[in-house]
């Protein structure tokens, strides 16, 4: 009775569209730190600067990665679908819900994101030491084989 399912719904449409691009770019550096295929890539720059909502989710469809899949969906679709919900032909009680499930798959998304760019940065600076060890292992062996070969006088 006081508006709230309609403002919430409200505020976080507009989250959503101010915030498109800087989400479909952190989801681009997800795509590049898996190393997602070119044309994945060249669908996210393309959906990123996208100034349609509509046109952008469309070509998106395929190129999330699957890292960011919520229960096997694409995040940027469910969100799409209800924010599209047209805010003036639902009710109160009906906004307030899909506000509240937009927050949630945001939320999720965001952890996803967040997770998926941390493992992919353990994992390469892991590969790096590994490799720093194992370059240094073969210059200390060069290193012993020089020093007990003998002088040639």
């Amino acid at each position: 009775n006081q508006g709230l399912g309609i403002g919430a719904f409200v505020y976080y449409r507009r989250v959503v569209e101010n915030q498109w691009s800087r989400l479909v770019g952190e989801i681009i550096k997800v795509g590049k730190a898996i190393n997602s295929s070119e044309a994945t890539i060249a669908a996210l720059e393309t959906a990123r600067t996208e100034k349609q909502f509509n046109k952008a989710v469309q070509g998106l469809k395929d190129a999330i990665p699957p890292a960011l899949l919520i229960n096997g969906h694409n995040p940027l679709i469910l969100l799409h679908a209800a924010l599209s919900k047209g805010v003036h032909n639902l009710p109160d009680d009906e906004c307030l819900e899909l506000a509240t499930s937009i927050r949630v798959v945001l939320v999720e998304l965001s952890e996803k994101l967040g997770q998926a760019l941390k493992d992919e940065k353990e994992l390469s600076d892991a590969v790096s030491k590994l490799l720093h060890v194992q370059s240094s292992k073969k210059h200390d062996k060069e290193v012993c084989e020089q020093s007990n070969q003998p002088d040639a006088e």
